[in-house]
């Protein structure tokens, strides 16, 4: 497979996420509701862009579930990682200029989907502090070669102080919260959200009827709070 991967990367580049209007699902994402709507997913390694190295470690922690409960089938992320990490290929990058046809002749899969983590941190000043999370996503047909879905989004959770308890009081809360606040959870609701935009896979009872269904892709950024 290392052969194979290593001529083939010679060949298309991955594109990048297009901008589409809001609306429905179906004006947004026409290729969805077409033949060429997948039914499996493979999910390749993380493209990191942020300071944060175990980002791509979590990040398959919260992945597989959101997408697999939108009625698509989601191959195992860590037996996929483990297959690439063989053929010594450990970041997103490293496959961006392979064609999508090699995933289907590999691993039999409809569709490959690219992650970019864009953010991935913790950040304290003082008595504001906050952790943020932002994601890339784009669905590509291993058939076509072409971007059937593309998203992003980012979550913010504000982490400052009481300041009702005094300087002194809100800065110790701020750093204790800013520390103690988990990024998996964070990180579940980004791919939550993201999963919440794309068009239903063939494995959920609304597969098919989703496509009058609101999407709103100029909702960038969603605060929430560390409770």
């Amino acid at each position: 497979m290392k052969k194979m991967l290593l001529l083939a990367i010679m060949a298309t580049t991955l594109s990048g996420c297009a901008a589409v209007p809001s609306g429905t699902k179906q004006t947004a994402f026409p290729a969805m509701y077409t033949d060429a709507k997948p039914v499996s997913m493979l999910i390749v390694p993380a493209i990191n862009e942020s300071t944060a190295a175990n980002a791509p470690d979590l990040l398959n922690v919260t992945v597989t579930q959101p997408f697999a409960n939108n009625g698509y089938y989601v191959m195992p992320v860590s037996i996929i990682s483990d297959i690439f990490k063989r053929e010594g290929i450990i970041e997103g990058n490293q496959v961006k200029g392979i064609p999508t046809s090699v995933f289907k002749t590999n691993f039999g899969a409809d569709s490959v989907m690219f992650v970019t983590i864009t953010e991935w941190d913790k950040n304290y000043i003082v008595i504001a502090g906050n952790v943020t999370v932002g994601m890339e996503y784009v669905l590509m047909s291993t058939t076509t070669n072409e971007v059937l879905w593309s998203y992003s989004q980012k979550i913010v959770v504000d982490t400052s102080g009481d300041s009702s308890a005094g300087i002194i009081g809100a800065i110790i809360s701020t750093a204790v919260a800013t520390a103690a606040t988990d990024y998996v959870p964070v990180a579940f609701k980004v791919n939550e959200t993201a999963a919440g935009a794309l068009p239903l896979g063939k494995y959920h009872p609304r597969a098919g009827q989703d496509g009058a269904d609101p999407v709103n892709l100029e909702a960038k950024e969603l605060a929430l709070s560390p409770n």
